[in-house]
């Protein structure tokens, strides 16, 4: 080995030797002055959380989802309920060609030729409501997960198929 490649391997050892050596005791971030080491209040534990909780069994484990809304429980929130029509026309009452009309109850969704029921609430931003419905119409039955976003009297029905807008029926 030339005398130059020992002296280089000599000082790369030399030098991790060192990285790897503590630091004296005065290292500020054990000073015992230090102000972010202070003593850290130390909380209760929260009283709403159940403290004697175990942990599931398996069969439990499957059940987990039962703190997510059930089809029993889900009910489209109040603010996407009511009659909401396409154009003008599809809010004029008793019209038979109403086509564009969509009128959302607790569970429902009716349109011209279709019902949909709510089977499961999905999730969706904070700003709209997203649901699993079972339709029936015209002699069929299918399921799709519709997307409602309101924005004042302005209704969007996202679906699979596109993106349509209502506004409130008067």
């Amino acid at each position: 080995m030339k005398p130059a490649n020992a002296f280089l391997s000599a000082a790369l050892l030399a030098f991790a030797l060192a990285a790897c050596q503590q630091q004296s005791d005065d290292n500020i971030a054990i000073d015992e002055s230090n102000a972010a080491n202070a003593e850290v209040e130390t909380l209760p534990p929260d009283e709403s959380a159940a403290n004697d909780v175990d942990e599931p069994s398996a069969g439990e484990a499957d059940n987990a989802d039962s703190a997510q809304p059930t089809p029993e429980t889900s009910l489209i929130p109040g603010q996407y309920r009511g009659r909401w029509g396409m154009v003008a026309a599809d809010c004029e009452p008793g019209r038979s060609d109403a086509k564009g009309l969509l009128v959302i109850g607790d569970k429902t969704l009716r349109f011209y030729e279709s019902v949909g029921t709510l089977k499961e609430q999905r999730p969706a931003i904070a700003t709209s409501f997203a649901g699993l419905f079972a339709f029936t119409g015209e002699g069929q039955s299918w399921q799709k997960v519709i997307t409602f976003t309101r924005t004042g009297d302005t209704l969007k029905r996202a679906e699979k198929d596109g993106t349509f807008t209502y506004q409130r029926c008067p």
